[in-house]
């Protein structure tokens, strides 16, 4: 998610300590970001993020029954690759081979400690090649909330890599945020204010905030790639009763984003900063009756 994308983000520049070679933590604050909590708030945001998306979690048009190798960047908990195999799982396959997914991501800490036997886990960073033996293998690859991860200019080389993956005719899926109505569009003088402290971070560190047009054009420019297309989904088109499930999960996901970059660029008493920002949002939005306004993008490419 958002706050997880700034967290790699920062630990890439050196900014924060990174994890140890074993997936654990080196301090205090890596326990707080590896720990249950952080697990069930992004287990949380994907049930909501899923809804806000037309409760689709595939929105590639690929039968269901010609999916047997699904691959997940930025994977975090592995929850999507959960919920994908329960969807898929519900179709055999066309000649009755069991499924295969991995998750992949920039760091194992939030790698499900256990799971099936036909699940699998790798640390992988976007912007490098995957592996020679994972290239041309898999129907469908999924991207999802890599907006604070990429620095501008390198979507070329992500989707060449993400491109690599596929199989002839198989599918990229790329579910994004975007970055600048995330905490834009919300009348909040909290949140405003969370939104300016990430917003100059991403801009500082030459940060891609533009996943979808940047993601259209290389696509459209890959010689591979076909049946191009971005569309958008607005969360205010849900109603009321999702209001509180949508406004909890976005504000703990905005929140966390900059509470990690004040405490890593320095800023004095962050942590008390961070928490008076958190509870003054949580007030205006349950005291305004404020619905969170942003929009999320579903980026669909097909490998020819």
């Amino acid at each position: 998610m958002h706050g997880e994308a700034v967290y790699n983000t920062l630990r890439k520049n050196k900014t924060l300590p990174d994890l140890s070679p074993e997936g654990g933590s080196t301090n205090k604050l890596m326990d707080t970001v590896i720990g249950e909590t952080t697990r069930n708030g992004l287990n949380n945001q994907h049930q909501v993020l899923i809804h806000v998306i037309d409760d689709k979690i595939l929105h590639a048009p690929i039968n269901p029954s010609s999916i047997t190798r699904v691959a997940d960047i930025g994977t975090g908990t592995g929850v999507w690759l959960k919920g994908i195999s329960a969807y898929l799982d519900a179709t055999p396959t066309e000649d009755g081979q069991t499924r295969e997914y991995i998750g992949f991501d920039i760091s194992a800490s939030h790698f499900p400690p256990t799971h099936p036997s036909n699940f699998h886990y790798e640390i992988q960073d976007i912007s490098k090649p995957f592996p020679e033996a994972l290239r041309g293998k898999y129907d469908l690859v999924h991207v999802r909330l890599l907006v604070a991860a990429l620095p501008e200019g390198s979507m070329k080389t992500a989707v060449e890599n993400l491109t690599s993956l596929l199989r002839p005719g198989g599918w990229v899926q790329w579910d994004e945020l975007d970055s600048e109505t995330w905490g834009g569009r919300v009348p909040s003088s909290h949140v405003k204010q969370m939104y300016e402290v990430v917003q100059k971070y991403l801009v500082q560190k030459n940060m891609e905030r533009h996943i979808q047009t940047a993601f259209y054009e290389a696509a459209k420019l890959n010689p591979e790639l076909q049946n191009v297309s971005v569309e958008a989904f607005n969360t205010l088109k849900r109603g009321p009763d999702f209001r509180d499930r949508l406004n909890s999960a976005c504000l703990w996901s905005y929140a966390k984003a900059a509470k990690l970059v004040m405490q890593g660029t320095g800023v004095a008493d962050a942590e008390d900063k961070a928490e008076k920002l958190r509870a003054g949002a949580v007030s205006d939005l349950e005291n305004d009756g404020t619905y969170w306004d942003s929009d999320l993008w579903v980026l669909l490419a097909q490998r020819k």
